[in-house]
């Protein structure tokens, strides 16, 4: 043990022993108790007190008038709202309300997207006509029945239009050829 930790026991061993000589000493001197004395209320002297006294325990209620409320005050705890009152609903006009709701709540039939093709020429070569379509920079080409993109498929081919299917919804669409000289290769 060094001399730090011996005279931290030492301080701490006084200050117990000063402590308990200070709780012998208290213990030891009068202990004071208060006596509580229990006041008894004052009697009136008269018979008058002494029958109001009597009487105060029974309340005259003839004396108390009846509260009269307004019946034009209406109900005082319902709930107000300033929207107009609403017309009551038949039964035709809440079925055709509900066949509304239905109708608006289907989603709507899933379309094609619009074709992303640009039409450039065609050749036609031993009876098969080929078609040459650009789509984003991207050349294409294509004949009857084959596929471009594993999208769309190329159903035929005449001077105006061409008529492609989209896939992945079986939707027929057409791509105009917009009046341009089709170059014919042999």
């Amino acid at each position: 043990m060094d001399s730090a930790e011996r005279k931290r026991k030492l301080l701490l061993g006084g200050a117990l022993i000063a402590t308990l000589i200070a709780v012998i000493l208290v213990d030891e001197e009068e202990a004071v108790i208060d006596t509580i004395e229990t006041i008894q209320p004052a009697r009136p002297s008269t018979d008058k007190a002494r029958t109001q006294e009597n009487n105060s325990e029974y309340l005259d209620i003839s004396k108390l008038e009846q509260r009269k409320f307004n019946p034009l005050a209406g109900e005082l705890f319902t709930s107000t709202t300033w929207a107009p009152k609403q017309p009551p609903v038949t039964l035709q006009q809440q079925a055709v309300k509900t066949a509304q709701a239905a109708r608006s709540l289907t989603p709507p039939a899933p379309t094609a997207p619009p074709l992303p093709f640009k039409y450039n020429g065609k050749a036609i070569a031993d009876n098969e006509t080929w078609v040459f379509l650009s789509q984003a920079g991207e050349n294409h080409i294509a004949k009857i029945g084959g596929k471009i993109n594993d999208q769309y498929r190329l159903d035929s081919i005449n001077d105006t239009t061409i008529a492609i299917t989209y896939l992945p919804l079986n939707i027929k669409q057409t791509l105009t050829i917009n009046n341009q000289i089709a170059g014919n290769i042999r």
